[in-house]
């Protein structure tokens, strides 16, 4: 039986603009007051999918942020775990990108410093409420504590370009490199991810695997979707996620995170369901 569900947001809970997905906030309604527990796994800021977490209807709790380099429990915003970047490791990152002149973006704490103005910025500000604090080559490494994640922007054939690079660049170094979205490339910890904060979670609230579902959409939910007794991917991921994950469902825009819990919470027939690459789930 299910007793927790972990929600991405991005292309999940939310579609393009950041419009909840369809029937999403009646389906967590229905499970909550089922007793079934329902948190966000986001590469978000916890400061910036804390909104998100209200308009849902999602409960207090704990929250995965920064692609799993922080659980939080919200509102309290109270740190369970944090995992910084290796700061060398950061710094040559950095440093290559701007070499690129791809926007750099720095999480420090709670702030967000970006390497310029431009209009991803801006649009990256107003998708994700957060204030942003523009800074220059030799500042953007002037940090007090070591950058939670690194985030890299550009076009996606730019971005695919540079991974390249920087995989080699980064070779030797406790880091991981992923896609979070196609135009997105992202830095964190070694041994970071949704996936085993989402372990760290459940041992903290006694679940096993079996007992947990999760729903994402993209590259940095494929360890998540892998772990969890029940991984569903959206249906407009790509190939390798939904490998990863033992179902499908439909896209964002059709609310296909709200089909997910309603046909494995509450054994509602729907538009659901087509199997995915892991066909097993875990049962431990």
């Amino acid at each position: 039986m299910i007793s927790l569900v972990a929600l991405d947001l991005d292309g999940t809970s939310l579609c393009h603009g950041g419009r909840i997905s369809p029937g999403l906030e009646e389906a967590i309604g229905k499970a909550q007051q089922n007793g079934i527990k329902v948190i966000l796994a986001t590469g978000r800021m916890a400061q910036s999918a804390e909104g998100f977490r209200l308009s849902l209807g999602i409960s207090a709790g704990p929250m995965i942020a920064y692609n799993g380099a922080e659980v939080v429990a919200m509102p309290e915003n109270q740190v369970w775990i944090r995992h910084a970047v290796h700061e060398e490791a950061a710094r040559r990152l950095i440093a290559l990108a701007l070499a690129h002149n791809l926007l750099v973006q720095v999480y420090v704490g709670a702030e967000l410093w970006v390497s310029r103005d431009a209009e991803r910025v801006r649009d990256y500000v107003k998708t994700n409420h957060v204030p942003v604090s523009v800074r220059d080559a030799k500042a953007l490494t002037d940090w007090p504590e070591a950058p939670l994640k690194i985030l890299l922007q550009a076009d996606p054939p730019v971005v695919d370009a540079f991974r390249s690079a920087a995989e080699e660049h980064m070779a030797g170094y406790p880091v991981r490199l992923f896609k979070s979205q196609s135009d997105y490339l992202e830095m964190v910890a070694r041994g970071v991810g949704k996936g085993k904060a989402l372990a760290e979670v459940a041992s903290r609230l006694a679940l096993r695997p079996s007992q947990i579902m999760a729903i994402g959409d993209n590259e940095n939910d494929m360890d998540m979707l892998a772990w969890a007794g029940i991984g569903v991917a959206m249906g407009q991921s790509h190939a390798e996620v939904k490998l990863s994950a033992n179902y499908v469902t439909t896209t964002v825009d059709q609310g296909g995170a709200a089909e997910a819990m309603r046909y494995f919470l509450f054994g509602q027939s729907g538009r659901l369901v087509s199997a995915g690459g892991r066909r097993q789930g875990r049962h431990e």
